[in-house]
């Protein structure tokens, strides 16, 4: 008995110190945790682990079938994040909730599974997984509801140490989301609450698609969680203990695919009756001829895509022409091109937490795509991005933003300055002004005199602009920048402005 607590007991303990990386990955207002720990903690998660082709997925597999879908408890953060509300959600009933046997939903959780891989294989997998992966999701809840209270409780207490006189706790802004973006992650959190409290690890045996893929290979797992038949005395205790309702006690058998590897069971079973047996997994297999695999077909992905993406223009006004190379958003460095970042990209939000700057925000119809919502892009009216900063692509899981050295970041161009002489104050309002100039960090956008106006301007050298924003968040023109920054379809690279270094007199000080 004591050692079926200690493997209840160890996986807590590990699911413990996941939960709590985790959440520290996304709650770190102040980056004090390196790029490299917040990548390593979410390379744990299976979906982007397969998407960035890393033999995390892999491993996570093997250890699905050999002793089942451990992961599901002691990795997978949503998984762990609807345990603690079943757990809390117990402490306000009168009578702790008893969930009996029921079948299991199968059809429902293979059609999403399925339809999440035809989606993943013709190019769409970018803005299904945004929807349906289970640490995207948590990462858009810890971020959108987690975050901001987190950052609100830090200023107040900022404010107490301030009336005392010490500025030990700085402020921090509070990064609130916009209603577009923030309903979707409450929505889905408000929807995994429910579902906990209701009946426990529901959520996980009926829409997650990675619970039903882990589940169709514990199915064929080499040890598995069986009842003992000769010991059971039928109490009932594995039933009440059991949170994914895969124990049939009438029938002796526990349902493989949905168990979550808990070990709630396995715990409160005084008769030691339900322990891991070695199964033979082709044992009364049935084979079953198999269907015929159904390519994908490009013209109908053609089709469909634009046919969204027309709808979507006619109810938002926004366009977004083929031909054309600049887009309405700013993809973040390393997203190489739109088309690709927003396949592989699942809106996990990491980057938007880690940003270092905060330029990095979820979108809500920038990208002018269904796909492209929730996926970050970048705000210059509240911030810029850091030339010499490469923290997003170092924390990116799913490689939808690739990791760049600093020399690539100070060349990578993003995007392109566009100037509007008639919003500018110098032209305006006969201010002089020069912060746009100031604050480039390339040189690319200086003050001149052109022959087309009368007072010196800013004139942007497109072949140096890496379209960092810099200049865009410092224009003091309102309502209106007078300098923007226009995102482009396929980043490049820009040129280096070589400056001539001026040779100083013997008697003058050189600088």
């Amino acid at each position: 008995m004591k050692h079926a607590r200690t493997l209840r007991r160890l996986r807590s303990v590990v699911a413990t110190l996941v939960m709590a990386g985790v959440c520290l990955a996304f709650l770190d207002f102040r980056d004090w945790l390196p790029a490299s720990f917040k990548h390593a903690l979410t390379m744990l998660q299976f979906v982007p682990a397969a998407l960035a082709v890393s033999g995390t997925a892999l491993a996570v597999l093997i250890v699905s079938a050999l002793v089942g879908r451990v992961y599901c408890s002691v990795v997978c953060p949503l998984g762990i994040l609807q345990d603690v509300v079943a757990r809390a959600a117990n402490l306000f009933r009168r009578k702790k909730l008893f969930l009996r046997h029921r079948q299991p939903d199968n059809k429902l959780r293979h059609t999403i599974l399925v339809v999440v891989s035809v989606s993943v294989a013709v190019g769409w997998g970018g803005f299904v997984l945004a929807w349906l992966d289970p640490y995207s999701n948590f990462g858009r809840i810890a971020a959108a509801l987690f975050r901001p209270p987190v950052i609100y409780t830090n200023n107040l207490v900022a404010d107490l140490f301030k009336h005392f006189g010490s500025s030990a706790i700085p402020r921090v802004g509070v990064p609130w989301a916009g209603l577009g973006v923030f309903l979707p992650p409450l929505l889905i959190g408000t929807l995994i609450v429910i579902m906990a409290a209701w009946r426990g690890r529901l959520y996980c045996n009926t829409i997650c698609p990675v619970g039903a893929l882990l589940g169709l290979v514990a199915k064929f797992s080499l040890w598995k969680l069986t009842i003992d038949q000769a010991v059971c005395k039928k109490c009932g205790d594995c039933l009440r203990a059991c949170k994914a309702q895969c124990i049939n006690l009438r029938a002796g058998e526990i349902d493989f695919t949905r168990c979550v590897a808990c070990y709630n069971c396995v715990s409160v079973c005084d008769e030691r009756g339900i322990n891991y047996r070695f199964q033979n997994p082709f044992k009364n297999l049935r084979v079953k001829p198999a269907a015929a695999a159904a390519r994908p077909d490009p013209g109908r992905r053609q089709f469909i895509a634009a046919t969204v993406s027309g709808a979507l223009a006619a109810g938002t006004g926004i366009t977004v022409s083929g031909d054309h190379k600049f887009i309405n958003a700013v993809l973040p460095p390393g997203a190489q091109d739109r088309r690709r970042f927003l396949d592989k990209c699942t809106a996990c939000q990491l980057c938007v937490s880690a940003c270092p700057s905060h330029v990095l925000e979820p979108s809500f119809l920038e990208y002018a795509s269904v796909s492209g919502f929730m996926k970050p892009r970048l705000n210059f009216n509240h911030s810029f991005c850091n030339i010499n900063c490469t923290t997003c692509g170092e924390v990116c899981p799913d490689r939808a933003l690739l990791p760049l050295t600093v020399t690539q970041k100070q060349t990578a161009r993003i995007g392109l300055a566009i100037f509007d002489h008639q919003e500018c104050i110098i032209y305006r309002d006969g201010t002089a002004c020069g912060a746009c100039a100031e604050h480039c960090p390339t040189a690319a956008l200086q003050i001149r005199k052109t022959d087309k106006f009368r007072d010196p301007l800013p004139v942007v050298d497109e072949q140096y602009c890496i379209g960092c924003g810099a200049c865009q968040y410092a224009c003091p023109a309102l309502p209106k920048k007078a300098i923007t920054i226009r995102g482009l379809r396929e980043h490049e690279t820009a040129q280096i402005l070589k400056q001539e270094k001026v040779k100083a007199a013997d008697d003058e000080f050189p600088f």
